[in-house]
């Protein structure tokens, strides 16, 4: 594997004490720096500190693979940020006091991280979006790669105006349709469709530059078709962690800054890299040549991917006969099984038909039972308590007659004062046949149902029901 191919692998960020070491031992402050190195080393500290030091080479020596065309790199425009070599033996002095700050550092970020990571999780997506962004406001630096794409794609599309190119095309705005995600995803994602994968690394420091790239050759409709068709597209700004990170991995030293990489097999490799200004015709032709020149891995791992399928497919089909015949067996069996289940099933039916029916005759009888039983109870009780009736010629008195569904009649007289629950204490003590549980009294002219207990205590004056009335008796019950 290449020097480059180590430095592109996917690694996972360096533990605190590392970092507090490696800057210590090297003398550099910068502790971010020092993560990045440790993650283009694999965070092998051993490395990482040989590379500070100058005691080896920043790429290992290694060479690139053999077969493999000479990567395509644009002279850069000017020189990176070296590492910073101060007194050593201060260094191991106040390598005590970094590692604990380091510590402190790393423990107090983590925490943030956790508070707000909890907090986005269980809050709506605009506000979880929020949320995320806050422990890295105010510093410029971004943890979360998605935050980060998606600054930077909003930041993008102010400086390319949407307003004056791509403006009626399809997609998120001006531009490639920069991935909204880290750069390792997006090198899993291309890996996975099998294309390359077009990075741009964006610097403000490169002031007015970096915005008329953007503008005139990024957000040119001609060349962002062309990357959307052609490759997988990310972009970052290298003052957000995990751009930096790969500004770190590809050695980019200056800005505006295009390259193209290739992942097969888990190894990301930089097959061509463009510093500087030039325009969008020049640039797809680099593309175009550095996409020809370095075609043939993903060309072959197309192939094997193709051929895995096609031994899939195969496998598939002999699994499938053989489950055929399986199945023609079975479902003999399963026929004569389901027969012999129907024919089963008939008679356990009608045996549970024929018990449903007694049931329900027996609850029907026993319901019908206590409801005589009710009513008889009730009929004992209304007799023993109900008013005396009063005699004929006395003043103020009423008859009310009660007509029953089976042609049945009762009647009996009122006084006027008396109340309604009087007449149904009355017609509640009759031994009439058709007496229910709960029933209703219906008056001809004007039409009036009495129910109780909500007429209970309306008077037979007051209800229409003097000085004489039929009523009409209706079951209530269920």
């Amino acid at each position: 594997m290449s020097h480059v191919a180590r430095d592109m692998a996917d690694v996972g960020m360096s533990m605190d004490e590392k970092v507090a070491t490696l800057a210590s031992i090297s003398g550099n402050e910068d502790l971010e720096f020092c993560r990045q190195l440790l993650e283009a080393h694999g965070n092998c500290l051993e490395t990482a500190v040989n590379v500070a030091i100058g005691a080896v080479p920043a790429d290992g020596g290694g060479t690139q693979n053999a077969g493999t065309p000479p990567m395509m790199r644009a002279a850069a425009q000017r020189p990176g940020q070296g590492v910073v070599h101060q007194n050593q033996l201060l260094g191991l002095l106040l390598a005590p006091v970094k590692l604990g700050l380091g510590l402190v550092h790393g423990v107090l970020g983590l925490a943030t991280r956790v508070v707000t990571g909890v907090l986005a999780a269980v809050l709506p997506p605009a506000l979880a979006a929020r949320f995320r962004a806050l422990p890295y406001t105010g510093h410029g630096d971004v943890d979360d790669p998605v935050v980060a794409a998606l600054e930077f794609r909003r930041e993008f599309n102010a400086v390319a105006g949407e307003d004056l190119v791509g403006a009626n095309r399809a997609g998120p705005g001006p531009g490639p349709a920069f991935l909204e995600t880290g750069h390792r995803e997006a090198l899993r994602l291309a890996q996975t469709q099998l294309k390359f994968l077009f990075v741009y690394l964006h610097s403000r420091d490169s002031g007015a530059s970096a915005d008329v790239f953007c503008r005139d050759v990024l957000a040119h409709p001609d060349f962002s078709d062309y990357v959307n068709a052609k490759f997988v597209c990310w972009a970052g700004d290298v003052a957000r962690r995990d751009a930096r990170a790969l500004a770190a991995a590809v050695r980019a030293n200056s800005f505006p800054y295009v390259a193209l990489l290739q992942s097969v097999d888990g190894r990301a490799s930089l097959v061509m890299a463009r510093e500087g200004q030039t325009t969008a015709e020049d640039l797809m032709h680099m593309l175009d040549a550095a996409a020809e020149a370095h075609a043939a891995p993903l060309t072959n791992a197309r192939r094997a991917r193709v051929d895995v399928v096609h031994a899939r497919s195969l496998r598939d089909e002999q699994d499938a006969a053989f489950a055929e015949s399986l199945e023609a067996d079975a479902r003999r069996e399963a026929a004569a099984a389901a027969q012999a289940d129907k024919e089963r099933e008939t008679r356990e039916l009608g045996a549970r038909v024929l018990a449903e029916e007694a049931e329900a005759l027996a609850f029907a009888a026993r319901r019908e039972k206590e409801k005589e039983r009710v009513v008889e109870l009730r009929r004992l009780e209304k007799a023993r308590s109900m008013k005396p009736e009063p005699v004929v010629g006395t003043e103020c008195t009423c008859k009310v007659a009660v007509k029953f569904p089976d042609g049945q009649r009762v009647e009996r007289r009122f006084l006027t004062g008396d109340t309604v629950r009087d007449v149904f204490d009355f017609v509640d003590s009759t031994d009439a046949s058709a007496v229910g549980v709960a029933y209703s009294l219906v008056s001809n002219f004007p039409k009036r149902v009495f129910s109780r207990p909500d007429d209970a205590e309306v008077s037979l004056g007051e209800g229409g029901l003097a000085p004489q009335a039929v009523l009409m008796y209706r079951l209530d019950d269920e």
